[in-house]
């Protein structure tokens, strides 16, 4: 399922989305902006603040105040781009170069400030939490859903952040030598690990460990996403490589419904008010992907028939002054399947595996916000959440039909494996905030009980040609493995009661503050109580110059698979000890820099010991360590660029006397330089160039007719080294083009966006031919995708 889920497009369509907007000349009616602002840490809205609004094509500026609220509505504007700027004295001032205004719509706009003795002046609108490293990023909902290479997906947006690696057009990414898996995903601060489809379990092995293809998340969706590299505090634990917080979108103070269409599905939504008290919002999205469908249509018809489709609710409902309840109710539903005509079309017959995954995934969550007092928030949240997960695969014997045959006539061996993942999680997590005479205080606990019914059913052996020299053998001399019910049924039925608990306290100085906190968490599934100290040091001295570092200590729980796959699996945490130091520095107006230089010692890893009997081990160890370095900057009103940098040095010594060897995941040097420039309302460009340094390599043998005589020819691949050298390294060119406008009462939105413009080949994916005793690399090409967006505000 690796290289064929791509959304290839027909690039005549392109044009005739992008000449349609062009027919019409129709007067724009005009918008407006409601913005709101409160304090970064209290949540109490700021009055007289000063707002200035220029709008981009005139010039034109209009100054205004916040109310007692905190809030200002600013109406009859044209549509079209303008700056933002919110200033008070004793905070920090904020300015955002690019909001638009859409005809006939009332966008909210919300920003919290941050009280400052030095005034500092960003260039985006919401500021990242200090008590973490600087390196953590914050991208708004117009650079998510306009991010070139992003296409209509918000993850693949996140591509030139710090130490962050996505190789192709799917959205799951690496970060700092660590695998796709080990990454910490929140949706409104809720704790969700199914944020991307088509997370494999069975099939091809890059896509076994490959993380996902596509978010759950409507390009629309989510209104802000922040990012950390590493070093956050104590607030957060379970995964050790970064921490992505998303934020679902709030429904705007006017109702709008929206279509989206591409070549292979479609999407509708609906954000507005709801009427149950003054200010309280809805966001609706569902949509539904058939990329079988299109693979049809563009006569890819060995690459199966995948479907998914997402619904998302969310209500902000203000209850009074103090209290604030949030309601996220997420349903998500994928469906793969691979059947023999699927491998009747590979070439070559290449591809000769059956496959079916459904999952169902859910995810319904209740926040209450409360002010208490005059400086402290208690957040409350209350969460569901369910996966029913089942993936089967067989094998198809084309080679065993006479030459010529059809599909119908090729012997099958179906559902040879099946596995079950169910899972039923019911948490309650806790955070209180308050200011103090030393600076901000912050406590919480989280709850949470978890229920697995994993199971995994092996229909009698099954051969498999490729492996390592030390998986078990009964022959030494047998130049394949053979899995047997015996040693890979395996099942596990449990429910254990997860908690944790935290306490930091940031200390503020003149120039320089200091925070030290303590996570303390017990681990049902690992029988086991881990205590994490994390710290964290500011200080800035000028202006433009800003140092950091950061210290603690990581605890990673073990998959729960992993854990199911063998009864003799008896895992632990892996254990992570981070340090980093860096600094941002104000180059000149507009433009800044941000360094970071890391370590981790990495213990208690978990290694796989053999695949014929699936069985697992915290015996592991290594080190990783590297830098990041960001450069941002405005060449002039509307045309921006940045360029990124990231060097990773990742070992793993797994035991097996070989010693240290390259992380599955590191890439030595990953690097991107990207543009944007927005020529005019109306129109938008954009392109990224990123080299990445190919991954590990093994050393194998190939054996040939492995089986003997009297049976089928079947070669063999024998690993002799794991993650030996580096496949070689890739160069991407992504480029993309928005156009927006209105027609009549409704605004237009397309875009095409091409991944791989000039079809740069890749040696990190490719699939070893039993059949015919080759490997086989993935082809590359260019990746057209395209996007038609409709919006009509009343």
């Amino acid at each position: 399922m690796n290289k064929q889920l791509k959304s290839r497009s027909i690039l005549g369509l392109c044009a005739v989305l992008f000449v349609f907007p062009l027919t019409s000349h129709a007067d724009e009616s005009p918008g407006a902006l409601t913005i709101v602002v409160k304090d970064q840490v209290t949540e109490r809205p700021i009055p007289s603040v000063q707002i200035t609004l220029k709008e981009r094509e005139t010039a034109s500026t209009q100054t205004l105040e916040t109310n007692e609220q905190g809030r200002i509505m600013v109406d009859e504007l044209n549509p079209g781009l303008y700056s933002v700027n919110v200033s008070k004295a004793g905070f920090a001032t904020l300015f955002e170069p690019s909001v638009r205004v859409i005809t006939r719509k009332n966008i909210r706009l919300d920003y919290e400030l941050r009280a400052e003795s030095i005034e500092v002046v960003e260039v985006r609108a919401q500021q990242s939490d200090l008590s973490s490293s600087a390196s953590n990023f914050y991208i708004d909902r117009e650079s998510l859903r306009s991010a070139v290479g992003g296409g209509a997906d918000p993850l693949l947006s996140l591509d030139g952040l710090p130490g962050l690696a996505s190789a192709s057009e799917f959205a799951s990414f690496s970060v700092r030598g660590r695998g796709p898996r080990d990454n910490l995903i929140f949706v409104d601060d809720f704790p969700f690990d199914k944020a991307i489809h088509f997370d494999a379990t069975l099939g091809e092995e890059e896509d076994v460990g490959g993380g996902g293809r596509f978010s759950i998340f409507a390009p629309n969706v989510i209104s802000g996403a922040e990012f950390s590299p590493g070093g956050w505090g104590p607030a957060y634990g379970g995964r050790a490589a970064s921490l992505l917080k998303l934020d679902v979108a709030d429904g705007n103070p006017s109702p709008s419904a929206s279509f989206r269409y591409d070549l292979a599905g479609f999407e509708v939504g609906y954000d507005g008010p709801t009427g149950i008290t003054e200010d309280s919002t809805l966001l609706v999205s569902a949509r539904r992907l058939d990329f079988g469908e299109l693979f049809e249509t563009i006569d890819e018809l060995d690459i199966g028939n995948p479907v998914l489709r997402d619904a998302i609710v969310k209500s902000v409902i203000p209850v009074n002054q103090n209290h604030t309840l949030e309601v996220l109710l997420t349903d998500t539903y994928e469906d793969y399947e691979r059947n023999v005509s699927h491998v009747f079309a590979s070439p070559n017959f290449e591809d000769v595996a059956l496959l079916n995954f459904k999952q169902d995934s859910d995810l319904y969550g209740l926040t209450l916000q409360s002010l208490i007092g005059d400086n402290a928030v208690w957040t409350n949240r209350i969460y569901y959440r369910k996966s029913d997960k089942v993936s089967s695969e067989g094998e198809a014997f084309p080679d065993q039909a006479p030459e010529g045959a059809p599909a119908s006539d090729f012997p099958v061996r179906e559902n040879i494996i099946t596995i079950g993942e169910n899972e039923t999680e019911i948490g309650w997590r806790t955070d209180f905030e308050k200011i103090n005479q030393w600076g901000l205080f912050s406590a919480g606990a989280r709850l949470t009980q978890i229920e697995l019914d994993y199971d995994t059913v092996l229909d009698g052996d099954w051969i498999r040609y490729v492996y390592d020299n030390d998986d078990f053998r009964a022959n030494p001399e047998q130049r394949y493995i053979v899995l047997t019910p015996e040693n890979i049924n395996a099942s596990i039925r449990r429910k254990e009661t997860n908690y944790a608990g935290y306490v930091d306290q940031k200390f503020e100085f003149t120039d320089w503050d200091f925070s030290a906190g303590l996570r303390a968490e017990r681990d049902g599934f690992a029988d086991q109580s881990v205590v994490s100290p994390r710290f964290s040091v500011n200080w800035q001295p000028t202006t433009t110059t800003r140092y950091f570092a950061t210290a603690g200590q990581f605890y990673q729980s073990p998959r729960y698979l992993e854990l199911a796959a063998n009864d003799s699996n008896k895992l632990k945490n892996e254990k992570i000890t981070h340090t980093s130091v860096g600094l941002k520095h104000t180059i000149i107006k507009d433009w800044s820099v941000l360094a970071e230089a890391y370590y981790q010692n990495l213990e208690d890893l978990v290694v796989d010991l053999d695949r014929a009997n699936g069985t697992f081990a915290n015996i592991g160890d290594g080190s990783s360590y590297g830098f990041d370095i960001v450069l941002n900057g405005t060449i002039q009103e509307g045309l921006y660029a940045t360029a990124t940098y990231s060097y990773n040095d990742a070992v793993i010594d797994r035991k097996d006397g070989r010693g240290d060897v390259t992380a599955e995941f590191s890439r030595e040097h990953v690097a991107t330089i990207g543009l944007t420039w927005e020529i005019n309302d109306r129109w938008k460009v954009a392109g990224r160039y990123k080299y990445l340094s190919g991954t590990p390599d093994d050393l194998f043998i190939i054996h040939s007719d492995v089986l003997g005589p009297g049976e089928p020819l079947r070669y063999s691949k024998e690993i002799t080294q794991r993650n030996v050298g580096r496949k070689s390294g890739t160069g991407l060119l992504n480029v993309r083009v928005d156009y927006r406008r209105a027609v009549g009462p409704v605004d237009i939105t397309a875009f095409l966006d091409v991944i791989n413009v000039t079809a740069a080949s890749s040696g990190d994916e490719s699939e070893f031919d039993y059949r015919r005793g080759v490997e086989v690399i993935d082809s590359s090409e260019a990746e057209p995708l395209i996007g038609l967006r409709l919006d009509y505000a009343w």
